[in-house]
């Protein structure tokens, strides 16, 4: 092979790693994309659960939006995670998708499956995301490419909150179910939530910062 050539084609290979590494940063999330799931194994020495298919994503508006042509969004977030949305219309809309909620066992066995001592999190944490004012705010769904689980599952220690299919009586007698996942603010830094967090919200609520994902059985 000539010189000249050779340096031709690892030259092409570099800038096409360049680029890979670079959409893999900033790049829009493709619609096909974003309708991929992720395959988890059961654990080896638990018998809890069998093994299950998970959203890569949090579910956008743009996927909410065709089960609800009414459901409403601002323009350019349909890559977004659909937020406001009772825990009853999450389960509506996983059942019209042939999938469910995951359990909150299989939410956490979903994050940390594979290496269980791994904390993929725990690399970001002190990488706050700096926002411009002091307020929750949600991004396009796989924006922080290190917030990935061993498994390729995203934003699971961040974005929206997501609601699970556990449910509970409160105090007061309020049917509430547990969410999971979802960012910490701390004056006007936002930090990604240890695998523990987790909050229990009342299921006819609708609360701009709660999304959900889906499971699938096999």
């Amino acid at each position: 092979m000539r010189a000249s050539l050779f340096y031709c084609v690892m030259l092409t290979i570099l800038l096409g790693t360049a680029w890979s590494i670079w959409d893999l940063k900033t790049g829009k999330i493709p619609v096909s994309d974003v309708e991929v799931m992720r395959w988890v194994p059961a654990a080896p020495r638990e018998a809890i659960f069998e093994g299950f298919y998970m959203d890569k994503y949090e579910v956008t508006n743009g996927q909410f939006w065709r089960f609800d042509r009414e459901h409403r969004f601002q323009e350019g977030e349909e890559d977004f995670p659909v937020t406001g949305v009772t825990w009853y219309e999450a389960l509506e809309y996983a059942r019209w998708a042939g999938k469910r909620l995951p359990t909150v066992q299989e939410w956490m066995h979903a994050k940390r499956a594979r290496k269980r001592e791994f904390s993929p999190w725990d690399t970001i944490e002190p990488i706050p995301v700096e926002l411009e004012k002091p307020e929750y705010r949600l991004f396009r769904v796989g924006s922080f490419w290190r917030d990935t689980t061993p498994l390729g599952i995203k934003d699971m220690a961040g974005n929206a909150w997501e609601w699970t299919a556990d449910t509970l009586r409160l105090a007061d007698g309020t049917l509430a179910a547990i969410v999971k996942g979802g960012f910490i603010l701390k004056g006007n830094q936002l930090f990604f939530s240890k695998i523990t967090d987790s909050d229990t919200i009342a299921v006819d609520q609708r609360l701009p910062y709660v999304g959900f994902r889906c499971v699938r059985d096999k």
